[in-house]
């Protein structure tokens, strides 16, 4: 199949208000041609509204939507050749297979041949030309969302919108269909957006994920630097988990810094930005970052209260003798179960590096 280049999309200070409540709050996203970006966000925290405006279906309070660098604002949305994968598919159920694949193309006028030609190079791609002839509702909730994308394709859209695309579908379907989702945008070279409240999706499927709360940007980075280095509190929160250990920033010093948490342990961290000594903080550790540790330097003396063995992974939560409550993650060997209740340990961040430090609220 020949590449359908996608187009560069810019979103230039974004603002959207609802009856007086900003839904977006002046929000700014480069994204590249061919790229897949994730909107990540709990619920009302604008990503949905972004991609609607995208769409065209709703007008921007203010700023700019830039698509292969054209202004797009005044443009209907039958005129912006965006294509867009809904929550429910929206698939037409009295149509077959290819109808509903070669929907777009017979609106557009698109000479019969042509159609035929496209709907079958798109059904062969999404591996269902096997199905052509059948109706949507026949289809397993996979397949029908095979074919929702396979009609957004064909028009050749200059970006791709997919929203919430696998709310529907079951556990072990979904990653299956985030793996085919990527594979098919990567080959048809399509620039895409994926709205969605599943960081393990988001993080998974995108390569690069904007973080968006109550209508404002949090960060917008590769997804290894939005788990390792999260730019503000509520995305360190929100994405994946991780312990906090209230203190005091001692000291700074190079890249590092030391923090003296409130239960009197001196800790090495990573230096945080804009801080200042005699700060209150909260250090933040994630729990695949806690190690068990022989001596106690640098550790806290704790209880074991309960393992969780979650296949490859042993998930133990931990009393320290302040009674703060850890989780600490580790690999579990063949044969092995959790550490027994009550046992005493002493748990330690992997490295300096592995502890994060924001301002306290």
């Amino acid at each position: 199949m020949e590449s359908t280049a996608g187009q560069s999309l810019t979103l230039d200070d974004i603002r959207h208000r609802y009856a007086g409540t900003l839904a977006v709050d002046h929000v700014t996203l480069e994204v590249a041609a061919g790229e897949l970006v994730a909107l990540l966000g709990p619920s009302g925290c604008g990503k949905t509204t972004l991609l609607r405006i995208i769409a065209g279906f709703i007008t921007q309070t203010s700023g700019k939507v830039v698509i292969g660098g054209r202004r797009i604002d005044e443009l209907p949305p039958a005129r912006r050749n965006v294509g867009i994968v809904f929550q429910n598919y929206a698939l037409f159920p009295h149509m077959t297979v290819a109808e509903n694949v070669g929907y777009g193309l017979a609106a557009r006028g698109t000479d019969r041949n042509a159609t035929r030609r496209r709907t079958t190079e798109m059904l062969e791609m999404v591996q269902l030309g096997h199905l052509a002839g059948r109706l949507t509702r026949q289809l397993s909730g996979g397949q029908q969302q095979r074919v929702a994308l396979a009609r957004a394709l064909a028009i050749e859209p200059r970006v791709l919108l997919l929203d919430e695309p696998f709310s529907a579908l079951d556990k072990s379907l979904r990653l299956d269909m985030q793996i085919e989702i990527k594979r098919i945008q990567r080959a048809a070279g399509t620039t895409a957006i994926i709205v969605t409240h599943d960081q393990e999706e988001a993080l998974g499927m995108a390569d690069r994920v904007a973080v968006l709360n109550q209508g404002r940007l949090e960060q917008f980075a590769a997804p290894s630097q939005v788990y390792d280095a999260p730019a503000s509190y509520f995305v360190n929160q929100f994405v994946g988990t991780a312990n906090v250990l209230p203190g005091t920033l001692d000291s700074l010093g190079g890249d590092g810094a030391k923090v003296l948490l409130d239960n009197g342990t001196m800790l090495s961290t990573r230096a945080p930005t804009g801080i200042a000594p005699g700060s209150k903080v909260l250090a933040c550790i994630r729990p695949e970052n806690m190690r068990l540790s022989d001596e106690p330097l640098g550790a806290f003396e704790s209880t074991v209260e309960l393992g969780m063995p979650l296949g490859a992974t042993i998930v133990h939560e931990i009393r320290t003798k302040t009674g703060l409550r850890l989780k600490l993650s580790e690999p579990r060997a063949p044969g092995t179960g959790p550490r027994a209740t009550g046992a005493r340990v002493w748990v330690k961040p992997a490295s300096p590096a592995s502890v994060t430090v924001f301002a306290a609220p």
